[in-house]
């Protein structure tokens, strides 16, 4: 493709208005930064009319929608991007791809792997790629992290560990904690280590009105009500293709916290808080540290393009004028409902399980 990528866009929420809508700016068509843009802001949707209306204006989009199916029969595009909940996303991003247009799905692409495959089908009859918003795999941490690993010295990825958790969470009715939020660390723990051969899964809860022992999963499952904020933890043993080993601990108990940590020979790389990263490799004395020096503010030290996503818009669009399928996809999302759905099953059955038992 040699014109600039059209660009339509679904979702005019918080998210994708915070985030998603000025990292286009960033990455794809207005930036300063930018050598030369890649694609143009063609039409924008949301049901809620003076919501698109809005992004409409705020982020120059040519038009704006309240039906997507509209937009998609009467504009020229060549990719969408689709920023809405993941139990909403199967049915736009299907809709996409049968018009013929990748799209771009936020993670998790969805709730269960039944409509995870609907989409690989669709991805499959079109010919169009679905890439999913891992947008940690663009973040300057974790990127400075994988360089640091790639030395020579670092020897192969041995050991991971990780914290990721956040306060008391959405009810179930709204968002699964385990599938909506820890979507993120169950990506980055494949991005660093490699496939996952198998989890076994400890879980705690408090939520509700509890008042004594911790509850289990399958007191938490079997609970009718599911309007009661999520107030639990999970403890995630993996073991990967690899034969190196891992841990993972994510609740929604605490304030926001994150780290991860990589062991290799000899060798690690630390980093904290989606920030700061620390690494020594084979003998040397002193640590290799980095962070964003963000004293005097510009593009390329945008919240937003440190921590990824004006990267993912990036390699969106590029993808779509390339005619490539883009990383991560939809594949990746599949991967990661099988390790959600293992976990859980683990937390019920008190086993280890395999990845390959999940379909």
């Amino acid at each position: 493709m040699s014109r600039l990528a059209r660009i339509g866009f679904v979702g005019c929420g918080n998210h994708a208005t915070q985030n998603i809508y000025p990292a286009l700016r960033l990455g794809v068509n207005g930036s300063p930064a930018l050598k030369e843009p890649i694609g143009e802001l063609v039409a924008c949707c949301d049901m809620q009319e003076d919501l698109a209306k809005r992004n409409a204006r705020v982020f120059g989009f040519e038009r704006y929608y309240t039906n997507h199916l509209e937009m998609l029969e009467k504009e020229d595009l060549d990719c969408v991007i689709a920023v809405m909940r993941p139990k909403d996303q199967p049915g736009v991003a299907i809709d996409c791809l049968n018009a013929g247009l990748p799209v771009l799905v936020e993670k998790p692409p969805t709730t269960n792997l039944e409509d995870a495959y609907a989409i690989k089908e669709a991805c499959d009859r079109s010919g169009k790629s679905v890439m999913v918003a891992f947008m940690k795999r663009f973040s300057e941490p974790y990127l400075k992290a994988k360089e640091i690993m790639a030395q020579p010295g670092f020897g192969p990825a041995v050991a991971f560990e990780a914290r990721y958790n956040f306060g008391r969470y959405a009810s179930p009715d709204t968002y699964d904690f385990l599938n909506a939020f820890s979507c993120h660390i169950l990506d980055l723990t494949r991005f660093f280590m490699g496939e996952v051969r198998s989890v076994y899964a400890s879980y705690a809860s408090v939520q509700g009105d509890n008042a004594g022992s911790p509850l289990t999963y399958a007191d938490v499952v079997n609970n009718p009500d599911k309007t009661i904020p999520q107030e639990e933890a999970w403890l995630l043993n993996f073991q990967f293709e690899s034969g190196a080993v891992g841990m993972v601990q994510t609740n929604s108990l605490e304030r926001v916290q994150e780290r991860v940590l990589v062991t290799g020979r000899g060798s690690w790389v630390e980093v904290t808080d989606w920030r700061k990263v620390t690494g020594y490799v084979g003998t040397t004395e002193w640590p290799q540290t980095w962070e964003p020096h963000d004293q005097l503010p510009n593009d390329p030290l945008d919240f937003r393009t440190v921590h990824g996503y004006t990267g993912e818009v990036r390699e969106f669009v590029l993808a779509a004028r390339e005619g490539r399928t883009p990383v991560p996809n939809i594949e990746d999302g599949i991967a990661h409902l099988k390790i959600e759905l293992a976990a859980k099953r683990s937390a019920l059955e008190n086993r280890p399980v395999l990845i390959s038992e999940i379909s």
